[in-house]
């Protein structure tokens, strides 16, 4: 197995065997591939496009965020807490 090492403020300084350095540069985002909307049909073919398809047609993208898609949550029904202790007294005959 091979040591490997990376110079920093001149000095050589030993790094495991899975260090990968930060990227020195910018990293440019390529443009999305042309699809066929599914609202009207037509090719969307721009990032710029896409953008404002969503928002002329009112509608949002959907990725792997779920906040869209969960329901909102409702408060419990007054005394609930209360209720449940009471039962579970009773089952465990605790007075």
């Amino acid at each position: 197995m091979k040591t490997r090492y990376v110079q920093i403020d001149g000095e050589l300084v030993e790094v495991s065997q899975d260090y990968a350095p930060e990227p020195q540069s910018a990293l440019v985002m390529p443009d999305i591939q042309p699809y066929k909307s599914m609202v009207t049909g037509e090719m969307i073919t721009s990032r710029s496009r896409h953008r404002e398809h969503l928002k002329m047609h009112n509608v949002i993208e959907i990725g792997n965020e779920d906040k869209y898609l969960a329901r909102p949550r409702q408060a419990p029904p007054s005394g609930l807490k209360q209720r449940l202790i009471e039962v579970a007294n009773e089952k465990l005959r605790y007075k």
